[in-house]
């Protein structure tokens, strides 16, 4: 029984008739939640990148919002535009509204703390550039 049939309690035969809701429902089982795509087992992640900033204390800071997954300190990442990887790095530390945060999921607007000594990374760094979970 798939996750369509589970919400609505219903078993179609091979002449049922789906609502558009029900087909979009469909499709997304079984297309976006593939072993493939890493999200059942926790390895898809998406970060789109608002702002970033450099501070000699903290390290390269980037705001924005989670757009899929769960993004958790410790977590291996790379900033990425199109195909190319700008950098590999590790999230020391994430915030939320000035409260600190072990992990963020998706939809929240977060700020990632993210391991670099070189503060001229920063200008490689663009909005809507991407983080994902490596």
């Amino acid at each position: 029984m798939g996750l369509l049939d589970r919400l609505l309690g219903k078993d179609y035969g091979s002449d049922g008739i789906l609502t558009d809701d029900e087909k979009e429902l469909r499709d997304y089982e079984n297309h976006v939640y593939t072993s493939e795509s890493g999200v059942t087992d926790g390895t898809y992640a998406e970060f789109v990148i608002g702002d970033s900033f450099y501070t000699a204390k903290k390290g390269l800071v980037t705001t924005g919002t989670v757009t899929g997954g769960v993004f958790k300190v410790g977590d291996s990442v790379q900033i990425c535009r199109g195909d190319t990887v700008i950098l590999e790095t590790v999230i020391l530390g994430i915030e939320q509204f000035r409260t600190v945060c072990r992990k963020v999921a998706e939809g929240a607007e977060a700020g990632l703390l993210l391991a670099a000594d070189d503060s001229s990374i920063k200008k490689q760094i663009k909005r809507n550039d991407i983080i994902k979970k490596v």
